[in-house]
């Protein structure tokens, strides 16, 4: 039976995807799966091999697969081209989170800002470059920050695109497409390559999925990488804490796994700051930014009331806190309890199986990490243990 709308087949309304389905046969995916599997192949937006087309692979002059032998690499380091020095990577990807209120925000505005300038930024050096602000959760709150900022530094901002368009990667590949091609465009415009792209927030580029679900979040990060790819800039997401911020960024822990670099924002006790909680490729994760926000006035209300906005100034990082003040969530309760009942430190991998089917892995470790920092459970040489029994 042939699915109809408005007196055309599905298969008919469908061919005109072909934007979208680079490299897709809308029949054959019909023939083999049925309209399902058109809808999921569309709704994916990407190529889905056919049977006949993964048993067709076979050796030839060329491997199928990029490969690269160990003796044939170059004698010589060559180090990662970095964007911001220290920080961030030039095509990499990051993610800059915090708990509503504590200056992310703020913070990501004012790495956009020193991008865009090519100058110095928390005494560490820029590659100067077009910055694309998807501005998803609130572009007239972005508009005012950067007014707030251009108006405290006595200056204007060249080269920093503000996009107020919704943009959402998880419907389909369409916005991805959008951005690149706006990307493209903006280079051509400027003359100056786009080094820097920032999506604030990913709760917003994401709507409509399941954020703790891999199989939704995956298609999030497939197209978050294809467009750092196809445009050779780092892209920077801007994130929430979760419910327990001493578990990390909310959601599927596969995000933290798929960028370079993490950067955790906290306005604490001693003042605020930035840490490098993650770093692939260079050697600062634990390093620490602090700075405060000053208050800028912008103008007034139609009340006749003071419009402000804030700017990032720099200041001394406030020592770490030894034990953060966080209610202990399910998962942390569910680990020390476990711990609590062992004799013997346990191997984390081992603390992981345990809960399997009550609790993913991610969760897990991310609540073993908020344990250990929080000094209630003591960790080496990959073993945990209740804190007061490694004493």
């Amino acid at each position: 039976m042939r699915a109809r709308s408005g007196g055309r087949s599905l298969i008919e309304r469908l061919r005109s995807w072909r934007s979208v389905m680079t490299g897709r046969d809308l029949n054959d995916a019909a023939a083999e799966g049925g309209a399902d599997a058109v809808r999921v192949a569309v709704a994916n937006g990407r190529h889905v091999p056919k049977q006949s087309e993964r048993e067709a692979i076979s050796v030839g002059d060329e491997l199928p697969l990029n490969v690269a032998f160990a003796d044939e690499l170059p004698v010589d380091y060559e180090p990662p081209d970095e964007l911001i020095e220290g920080v961030l990577t030039a095509d990499g990807g990051s993610v800059l989170y915090g708990d509503t209120n504590c200056g992310k925000t703020f913070f990501g505005i004012d790495v956009a800002a020193a991008v865009a300038r090519g100058v110095p930024w928390m005494g560490r050096q820029t590659e100067q470059g077009l910055v694309v602000y998807l501005a998803t959760e609130s572009p007239a709150s972005v508009r005012a920050r950067i007014q707030a900022y251009q108006k405290y530094y006595g200056l204007r901002v060249p080269n920093l695109a503000i996009v107020q368009s919704p943009v959402n990667l998880f419907e389909s590949d369409f916005d991805a497409s959008a951005i690149i091609a706006t990307v493209k465009r903006l280079e051509v415009e400027r003359g100056m390559k786009v080094r820097l792209i920032v999506g604030d927030t990913l709760a917003r580029l994401s709507a409509g999925a399941n954020e703790n679900a891999g199989q939704d979040m995956g298609l999030v990060i497939k197209r978050f990488d294809r467009i750092r790819t196809e445009c050779g800039a780092h892209f920077m997401l801007i994130h929430h804490s979760g419910k327990n911020a001493a578990a990390g960024a909310r959601g599927w822990s596969g995000v933290r796994a798929a960028v370079d670099t993490e950067i955790e924002v906290t306005d604490g006790a001693g003042g605020r700051c930035a840490e490098i909680t993650k770093q692939r490729d260079l050697p600062t994760k634990g390093e620490r930014i602090g700075f405060r926000l000053d208050v800028v006035g912008l103008g007034t209300t139609k009340w006749g009331k003071l419009a402000t906005s804030c700017v990032v100034v720099p200041t001394d990082a406030p020592p770490p806190e030894k034990v953060r003040a966080k209610r202990v969530g399910e998962v942390e309760g569910a680990v020390i309890e476990y711990l609590a009942s062992q004799k013997v430190g346990v191997k984390k991998g081992v603390v992981v199986a345990h809960f399997s089917g009550r609790y993913e892995k991610g969760p897990v470790y991310r609540a073993m990490k908020a344990l250990v920092t929080a000094a209630a459970i003591h960790e080496a040489a990959g073993m945990v243990c209740i804190a007061d029994a490694a004493k």
